[in-house]
C-alpha cells in the first residue's frame, strides 16, 4: 500500500510540475507576442490533439 501511496505522490508532483511548467510557457509567449488568451487556448487545444493522435496510433 506505502508503494501505492508514494507512486500517487510521485505523479501529483510530476503532474504539478508540468501544469507550472506549461502555465509559465504560456505566459512567456503572451509577453512576447501580445497574443490573447484565445491564441493560448487554441494552442493548448492543438497541442491536447497531438498528443490524443499518439495516444491512438499507440493503442494500434
Amino acid at each position: 500500500m506505502e508503494n501505492s501511496n508514494s507512486n500517487d505522490q510521485l505523479f501529483t508532483e510530476f503532474h504539478e510540475d508540468a501544469f507550472v511548467n506549461i502555465k509559465e510557457a504560456c505566459v512567456r509567449l503572451q509577453e512576447r507576442t501580445k497574443c490573447s488568451n484565445s491564441v493560448v487556448i487554441e494552442m493548448l487545444h492543438n497541442v491536447a490533439d497531438f498528443y490524443i493522435e499518439l495516444d491512438k496510433k499507440s493503442i494500434n
